[in-house]
């Protein structure tokens, strides 16, 4: 309870998702706070790692069968299983494709980054950066947003280059972001960060990588602009859509400006006073009946 109070799950889903209310907003409440604690299995020192890798396999099983598998869950995965049931209703079966998919794509990214940690590697700037696109979450919290915002953008428009390049720009912008909050955490535990590959690739001083990282920031959101003047054009080339396009690029403008506001001040992203020096709690095995 400590920890997940301390990440301020909240004050995330409300910067994430601000149109959400009620039942919508208890489900954004729900899965940024899954999250947050699934993301935390994987810094665990304690050797659930085979455990939590497990995990992410019955997920993506159950995802692609679309039936929880039998037998009493771990917590994380009853609690994924409640999240996604109460997301994909009301949806189109085309929404529930792709978003299985996104769903799929971010779980299947742990068993990359466990490996390459037990194996000692050490990626450059560029292969960090398509590793975190997967792992950080943000194409399924873009889903989300259709589901409690209550439309769908059309298969066609949502499938253009020109929307994923937006999507693209929208995760490098919370990536970057994300790799300055966090660094002082990353280095204290060892893990890898951006700022770090840039200093160890290419000689930067952490003050120059620094500097690097941010001006990546603006470039993405400078993109991710240019990208967004261009939607009227775009829906009138594909034959419509035109109202869902900008909702979703609403939704995308405020996980930029959400994550931003809510990662300055989260105390998440400390070196001092965390509660998770106290430990986790193992939500990676199944609890006995």
């Amino acid at each position: 309870m400590r920890r997940y109070e301390f990440s301020r799950v909240s004050e995330s889903a409300a910067y994430g998702f601000p149109g959400a209310v009620g039942e919508d907003l208890d489900l954004c409440f729900d899965l940024l706070g899954w999250f947050f604690l699934f993301d935390d299995q994987f810094d665990a020192r304690d050797g659930r790692t085979g455990d939590a890798l497990a995990v992410c396999q019955e997920l993506v099983d159950s995802l692609r069968s679309g039936s929880p598998g039998g037998g009493r869950p771990a917590p994380v995965v009853a609690a994924f299983t409640d999240c996604w049931q109460r997301m994909s209703r009301g949806m189109s079966d085309q929404w529930r494709r792709r978003t299985v998919h996104d769903w799929v794509d971010y779980l299947a990214g742990w068993p990359t980054k466990i490996a390459d940690r037990m194996h000692g590697v050490l990626p450059d700037p560029a292969s960090h950066l398509r590793a975190r696109r997967r792992t950080i979450g943000a194409r399924p919290l873009l889903a989300v947003a259709e589901r409690v915002g209550h439309f769908e953008v059309p298969l066609l428009v949502w499938c253009s280059s020109h929307v994923e390049r937006m999507r693209i720009a929208t995760c490098d912008v919370i990536i970057a972001m994300n790799e300055i909050h966090s660094l002082e955490k990353d280095q204290a535990g060892g893990h890898p960060n951006l700022v770090s590959r840039l200093m160890c690739h290419r000689g930067h001083s952490q003050a120059e990588a620094v500097r690097q990282v941010c001006g990546e920031v603006r470039l993405s959101v400078e993109s991710f602009l240019e990208l967004r003047s261009g939607l009227p054009h775009l829906a009138q080339v594909l034959g419509g859509g035109a109202p869902e396009l900008h909702r979703y690029a609403d939704a995308q403008a405020s996980w930029i400006r959400g994550y931003h506001d809510w990662g300055r001040t989260a105390p998440r992203y400390t070196t001092r006073g965390h509660p998770g020096d106290l430990g986790l709690e193992n939500l990676v095995v199944r609890k006995p009946s």
